[in-house]
């Protein structure tokens, strides 16, 4: 699970999906090392459309969309995708998958560490490890011994597909953001400072009920 592959012509992206709310400081660091250490051409940022597992706090997808496209406007190698929140239908991972797949390309999927070990869980999981490589961005501290094991036990036949990415701020958590915003608690350097303006501006998250 290093992070060095065997040399390829491929051209390599990675998707990087999740529910981003919000996105934060930790999520763009992740992704940045991620291009770095993997030789990677750009990261697509695809906030989720329809969870197929209830989110708690769920901004409305568009804001969420909203949200990333500030964050990652300076970027370069970042992209945002609105494939899931353009679909009506849940978000599949698989769906996604095969909407970007194409050949000559390397796809890269992004995902942290508490996320993929419930990654059993989800539909046609083992088309989408035999179509991806995973990269398991740190959530625990534990120095991966949990990860590890889920994949000796669930996913021994992938474990070449999988590699791990350590990074200083594992600690930061969209839920994290979302409690101390409701606490009121400067979220300032935890998100990107016009993502905390638009926040604070909306008065997202100080509401009780789900914009989900």
């Amino acid at each position: 699970m290093e992070a060095n592959l065997s040399s390829t012509t491929k051209i390599r992206i990675a998707l990087y999906g999740g529910a981003f709310n919000p996105i934060h400081v930790g999520h763009l660091f992740v992704a940045k090392e991620a291009i770095n250490l993997f030789n990677l051409s750009k990261v697509i940022f695809i906030p989720t459309g329809n969870p197929v597992f209830a989110k708690k706090d769920l901004l409305d997808k568009y804001i969420r969309l909203n949200l990333v496209k500030m964050a990652i406007k300076d970027e370069n190698h970042f992209e945002v995708s609105d494939f899931e929140v353009k679909s009506p239908e849940p978000s599949y991972y698989i769906e996604t998958l095969k909407h970007f797949k194409q050949e000559g390309v390397e796809i890269f999927s992004i995902i942290g560490e508490d996320a993929f070990l419930k990654i059993t869980l989800w539909k046609d999981y083992e088309e989408i490890l035999r179509n991806s490589y995973f990269i398991v961005a740190k959530r625990l501290n534990d120095d991966f011994s949990t990860l590890r094991e889920f994949i000796s036990e669930n996913l021994n036949g992938f474990k070449d597909k999988i590699f791990t990415l350590s990074h200083p701020l594992f600690c930061i958590s969209s839920t994290l953001i979302r409690e101390r915003v409701k606490n009121g608690l400067s979220i300032t350097y935890l998100v990107p400072k016009e993502v905390e303006l638009e926040i604070l501006r909306n008065n997202y998250y100080k509401r009780l009920n789900s914009f989900g």
